[in-house]
């Protein structure tokens, strides 16, 4: 049996401050089996067959995961992007006991293009009994530059604070073994654009009474809310990680909708810049967070030329262009911040 929640992201409200004025929501969806909602999964979505990077800070697998030894194990690394989902009670079991605040398991995974992203999913699950290891809690960033720099896409939590994974409410009863959380944004297609790369930091999310919790103590810097519980210490094991591209994948910084990514589309990103929740593709918000700024001017330089463009000024020529504009560029964003 399967159950929806739809939520208002706490993506949405760290990146827009209301969840009134927000587009990014989730949706969860729960299965009383561990291979119910198997056929959720998107078996050729862009991150199929990618092996994620472990960053700096990752802290493994839980010992009785085989890949504890060896992340590219099939229960290991390659479990997120399988396709598969659940296989076993191990499948994607993240090590126990990260220091509080911090992330478990921190994965980068590298797109072989600039990419529009409609859905994120994660399906996470447990083991034989129903525990609260089948909830996630997950920060997702993104770049839009090959990977030197990186911004929030948000703080996604699969189920509300205080949780008990059973319907009854008794810990310790057998209930559900699957959750499927849809990241998406309502209303567009395109939930962030011209993506190069994708950075996934996956937290605890119990303290073995099948409780969800967050992995902060006290005030949590994602949401501005303590839910009055101790962090989490037991983590999740993490079946499948989604990605799903959206159409017009390589002109997302096609502004003005001639199919050319030209020095016109720069002009309309001029003309947005400063825009803050209100910018649209229109008016030059490139990636998809409803911002015109820096990281839209990234994906339209990644992006200029595209399309068949019969003449693309010289690389110095550029350079020049785009220097010559850090100063006003500077001063409007002065301006847009002092009128906030």
């Amino acid at each position: 049996m399967r159950r929806k929640l739809l939520l208002w992201s706490w993506a949405a409200i760290a990146l827009y401050g209301t969840p009134a004025s927000a587009a990014t929501t989730t949706e969860a969806t729960r299965g009383a089996g561990a291979a119910e909602l198997d056929g959720l999964i998107a078996t050729n979505d862009l991150l199929t067959g990618l092996i994620a990077t472990e960053l700096p800070g990752d802290h493994g697998w839980h010992p009785g995961n085989p890949a504890s030894g060896n992340s590219a194990n099939p229960n290991g690394l390659a479990a997120f992007t399988d396709g598969d989902g659940y296989l076993s009670g191990v499948t994607g079991l993240l090590n126990d006991f990260p220091p509080t605040g911090t992330p478990t398991k921190k994965l980068q995974y590298n797109l072989p293009g600039p990419t529009n992203i409609q859905q994120i999913g994660i399906l996470s699950g447990n083991l034989n009994n129903a525990d609260g290891r089948i909830f996630s809690t997950s920060v997702i960033r993104y770049s839009t530059n090959g990977g030197s720099s990186f911004s929030l896409l948000g703080y996604f939590e699969s189920t509300p604070l205080g949780s008990i994974n059973n319907e009854t409410g008794v810990p310790g009863a057998t209930e559900d073994h699957a959750i499927y959380l849809k990241i998406f944004d309502d209303a567009s297609e395109v939930l962030v654009a011209g993506v190069t790369n994708l950075q996934v930091d996956l937290y605890a999310v119990d303290n073995t009474g099948g409780q969800y919790r967050d992995p902060f103590d006290g005030v949590n810097p994602f949401t501005s809310i303590n839910d009055g519980l101790t962090a989490a210490f037991v983590a999740p094991l993490i079946w499948e990680i989604d990605v799903i591209g959206a159409a017009a994948t390589v002109n997302s910084a096609d502004f003005d909708g001639n199919n050319v990514v030209d020095g016109k589309d720069f002009l309309v990103w001029q003309r947005g810049f400063g825009a803050v929740g209100t910018g649209s593709l229109a008016t030059g918000d490139a990636n998809g967070d409803h911002d015109v700024d820096g990281d839209d001017l990234m994906v339209w330089k990644n992006q200029f030329g595209t399309a068949g463009i019969a003449a693309v000024p010289e690389p110095s020529a550029l350079a020049l262009t785009c220097c010559g504009l850090l100063a006003p560029i500077s001063r409007r964003r002065n301006r847009a911040r002092a009128s906030v």
